[in-house]
């Protein structure tokens, strides 16, 4: 029997939302990885950035960040950062060990995706915008700390939702955004981070 190597992956969300639910995913899972940091904080691209080199430092095999990009797009000078960042972390030199992962307008996106069918052309200017179609299968929804800790979301999502239809509404989407990258839809790469889980851990 060959003894099982634990990749270390770091999770570095901006906010709740990313924690809570992949803090759920890593304990319905036995996933044997951190959500980073230890407790969920508004953070901005300075402090994910600032993170990014603390786990490269640590030795993390695979650090994962989360981004909405309805924040993004309200601060150019944010989008400038990020998107230098991403074409830096994007070279050889790091091998593929860090991975932005977008979620436009927010990651309550991914969630609505467990719900829809088959995949829609969406747009939605904000959280605030989505949020009443997300309410239609999650009654009572909140970007609340009280709402996270009473609702596992990962559990609810899987249970409720349709995981294996996410995973190909949002890998379609991704592509259909690819190939008009100038309509502005809500897509998901969440996706992305999932299969990587599933690949290291085995």
């Amino acid at each position: 029997m060959g003894r099982t190597v634990t990749k270390s992956i770091a999770i570095i969300g901006e906010g709740e939302t990313e924690w809570f639910y992949f803090d759920s995913l890593r304990v319905a899972c036995r996933y044997p990885f951190k959500v980073a940091p230890d407790f969920p904080q508004h953070s901005d691209i300075n402090h994910i950035l600032k993170l990014v080199e603390s786990y490269l430092n640590k030795q993390y095999d695979f650090i994962v960040c989360l981004f909405d990009m309805d924040r993004l797009y309200q601060y150019p000078s944010e989008m400038q950062l990020y998107q230098r960042a991403k074409k830096k972390y994007g070279t050889k030199k790091y091998a593929g060990k860090v991975m932005f992962v977008e979620t436009n307008p927010c990651t309550e996106f991914w969630f609505l995706l467990h719900f829809l069918p088959n995949v829609v052309y969406r747009q939605y200017e904000s959280y605030e915008q989505l949020i009443p179609e997300l309410q239609k299968y999650m009654p009572g929804y909140e970007k609340t700390k009280r709402y996270f800790i009473r609702t596992n979301l990962y559990k609810y999502l899987t249970e409720n939702g349709d995981l294996k239809t996410a995973m190909s509404n949002s890998k379609k989407l991704c592509q259909l955004c690819k190939e008009t990258p100038e309509d502005l839809k809500a897509y998901s790469e969440i996706h992305n981070v999932l299969e990587l889980l599933n690949n290291q851990i085995i």
